[in-house]
Parts: structure tokens; C-alpha cells; sequence
């Protein structure tokens, strides 16, 4: 029996639809004026939460037995599944008026109970299909329309996989890809479509990655610009945690531009973020506190920075898709420089020297920094010593590694 209809199966039908049914699958299905007015549809939208209505519509009788997969409902909103489930369980909250006005229209929600004004736009249209009749009565379709969540995804395993090809090659090898990709991602966004969301927050990665190329190759006035513009595309995206990483990356740019202040002050703002930031996204900011306040030789707001930063990052695991690269290894190579701007680059060449060998191939872009650093810092070193009574007093005194900090000295204040 099928579970939206209730009609007879075939016998060849392992699946739970009837064929109708299932070729219904592929448009949204639309509910009746009075189905929107049942107590847990009126309930939903009482509480003037677009999550609770997503979830509600789902959920509603009208769809079968069972609620319509968070999939499909994401592929017609034109976001990621991802992106839905944090809509639903009230993590990241619609406030956006235009996203309001899609998702209404998308679902076509009556306007009388709704909370804000729809705006004049025209209903968005049904996919465009055309099917063939064959001899038997069966109709296949021969046109579908692009599917916006599919694109989205493919272009997503496309940037991961130029992020890996990032951290063997560098830069200069990938920016003039990069800017052609983040050309027709723009392109593909102007056309309007049926993901207006979802391709937003695409460009929005790539923006951002665009900026670290840009950086990475000495660029620094483009990879404020682009970076700027991904921190605006995710805010109007409304992803927290691609907005503060974006802000992490800001801070990172104006302290290699010599502007301490600003620095701290982005780091701050970045690390006021969600509480669903992650372990190694929190550790980013505080390792860019540290740096912004060794800029201003701050040691002991620096130190307790570092301290945090190594106790949020004890609770990080794998799988962190924006700051995965924030390895101990990596951890180490960022404090080691803020220790150098410290005037303490024994011990910064200590921790370096120790880092170098858990290095892994794939990240050789930051295995090369390390390597640079350790020497130039081995070689000031070596010749301050050269000078009777010059060079920086040792800070290697707390016994076992030099690079972690004493964490009873330099413990948050209160």
C-alpha cells in the first residue's frame, strides 16, 4: 500500500510510493488552504519560528505516513540539509525578511497567517518537465529541471577539494583557478534560480578562500577586500560559524598588516560568537588574541591566550570542515610566533624544532613556514649569542616543553 495515497502497489514496486506518488516526489507538494489551518500547523506559526513550521509541515498528515525527508524539503528551499536541521531545532534563527518571504512563497503559506508582509514578488514556478509516453503507458520523463542543492554540493566537493591541493601547492598555482571559479559561482547566483540561499553561501566560501590565496601569495590589500566580502555573504546567509571564521581570518590579515589593535579587536568580536563554535574554531581566535596582544608586547595577556587556546583545543576532535588544518602541529608553529614578537625566540625555536617532525605531508605549505621560521629564528639567535651579554633572556625555565605555557600562571581571569 502506498504510504501517501494509500493505493495498491504493483507487484515489481519495492518502493513505499505508487508511481504517481513517486513521480510526484520531485515537486514540492503543496498543501490546501484548510490543511494549513490544522491545530499543529496554527500552533507552529503562532510561535512565529520558521523552524517550528518547517518542522510542522513536514510533519504534516496531508504528506503520507511519514514525514517528507529533511532532504527534499532542503532541495526545494534551495539549502543544505544541514542548514535545515539547525533551522529546526532553533539553532540559527530566520530573521531575514527575504528569506521569509521564499520560504512562504516557496511553501505557499497563506499570507493572512503569516507574522510579516509577503512582498509582491510572483509564486515561484513549478519545475518545468516534459514527459514521454512510451508503448506501455508509462511515462519517463525526458527534461528535469537543475537540481539547485546537487549544484551546490557539487561545487562544495569541488572547493574541499582545492583546499587539500592548497596545503601541498600554494597560492600561485591556484589563484587564477580559483578567480574563474569564483566567477561563475557569481554568475550562477545572478540568474536568480531556485537557491538563492544556497548559492550565496557558496560564494561565501569561496570569497573567503579567495582571501587566503591572496594573502598567502603577499597580496594583503585583495585578501582584506575578498574576506570582507565573505564575512557580508555569510551574515546575510545568517551562518554564525562562517561569520566568525571569517572574522578570525580578518584578524589574521590586519595583524600581518601591522594593525594590532584591530587585531584584538576582531578576535573578540569572533570569539563572542554561537555556542555552537567549534573547539578548533575557538582555539583560531584565541591563537590571533595572542598574536594581536604580542604585537603590542602584552606577554602576559598573550601567555593566557596561548593557555586557552591549548585548553579549547584539547577538546576538539576531527572533522571541523573550516578550521580542520588547527592541528597541535599548527598550534605550536602560531604561539612559537607570537613568541617571537615576544623577544623570546629560544624557546619559539625549541617548540618549532619539536613540532617539525609530527608534521604531515598533506599540510607541507605549513611545514615549509615552520621550517622558515625555526631557521630564521636559529640563526638571530645563534648570532645574539656571538655578542657577550646580548640576546634575549632565556623563557624556556618552566622545565618539560617550553612552548606550553604554565597553565596555573596564566589561568582566564576570573
Amino acid at each position: 500500500m502506498c504510504i501517501r495515497c494509500g493505493g495498491r502497489l504493483a507487484r515489481d514496486n519495492d518502493d513505499e510510493l505508487c508511481g504517481p506518488c513517486a513521480r510526484g516526489r520531485e515537486r514540492l507538494p503543496r498543501l490546501e488552504p484548510a490543511q494549513w489551518r490544522t491545530e499543529d500547523m496554527r500552533n507552529a506559526l503562532l510561535t512565529r519560528e520558521f523552524g517550528e513550521v518547517l518542522r510542522a509541515w513536514r510533519r504534516h498528515p496531508a504528506h503520507g505516513g511519514r514525514p517528507v525527508p529533511q532532504i527534499d524539503l532542503a532541495g526545494w528551499l534551495g539549502i543544505t540539509q544541514g542548514q535545515l536541521s539547525r533551522i529546526e531545532s532553533g539553532r540559527n534563527r530566520v530573521r531575514d525578511l527575504d528569506k521569509l518571504n521564499w520560504y512562504a512563497r516557496t511553501l505557499g503559506i497563506p499570507a493572512e497567517l503569516l507574522w510579516f508582509e509577503l512582498d509582491g514578488a510572483d509564486d515561484p514556478a513549478p519545475p518545468v518537465t516534459r514527459d514521454l509516453e512510451l508503448g506501455n503507458g508509462a511515462l519517463v520523463p525526458t527534461t528535469a529541471p537543475l537540481s539547485s542543492s546537487l549544484l551546490v554540493e557539487s561545487f562544495s566537493r569541488v572547493l574541499e577539494q582545492y583546499v587539500r591541493t592548497d596545503r601541498v601547492a600554494g597560492a600561485h598555482r591556484l589563484l587564477p583557478i580559483i578567480t574563474q571559479q569564483m566567477r561563475y559561482v557569481d554568475q550562477l547566483d545572478e540568474t536568480g534560480g531556485s537557491a538563492p540561499m544556497g548559492l550565496q553561501l557558496l560564494r561565501a566560501r569561496f570569497a573567503e578562500f579567495l582571501g587566503w590565496l591572496h594573502q598567502d601569495a603577499g597580496n594583503l590589500p585583495a585578501a582584506s577586500e575578498w574576506t570582507r566580502r565573505a564575512a557580508t555573504l555569510a551574515g546575510e546567509c545568517g551562518d554564525e560559524r562562517l561569520q566568525s571564521y571569517t572574522l578570525v581570518r580578518q584578524s589574521n590579515i590586519a595583524a600581518e598588516s601591522g594593525n594590532p589593535s584591530a587585531a584584538i579587536d576582531l578576535a573578540r568580536v569572533a570569539l563572542r560568537a554561537p555556542s555552537n563554535l567549534s573547539p578548533r574554531l575557538r582555539t583560531l581566535g584565541l591563537l590571533q588574541l595572542a598574536h594581536g596582544h604580542a604585537l603590542r608586547r602584552e606577554r602576559g595577556e598573550s601567555d593566557r591566550a596561548i593557555g586557552q587556546a591549548w585548553d579549547s583545543a584539547a577538546d576538539s576532535a576531527a572533522g571541523d570542515d573550516l578550521a580542520g588544518y588547527c592541528t597541535p602541529e599548527f598550534i605550536r608553529m602560531e604561539a612559537a610566533h607570537s613568541w617571537v614578537q615576544l623577544g623570546k625566540p629560544e624557546a619559539a625555536e625549541e617548540a618549532l624544532l619539536k613540532a617539525l617532525p609530527l608534521w604531515q605531508v598533506e599540510d607541507r605549505r605549513d611545514l615549509g613556514r615552520g621550517l622558515a621560521l625555526a631557521g630564521g629564528r636559529a640563526g638571530a639567535h645563534r648570532a645574539s649569542r656571538a655578542v657577550p651579554g646580548g640576546g634575549p633572556a632565556r623563557a624556556g625555565d618552566r622545565g618539560g616543553d617550553p612552548f606550553q605555557p604554565d597553565h596555573a600562571a596564566i589561568a582566564p581571569a576570573a
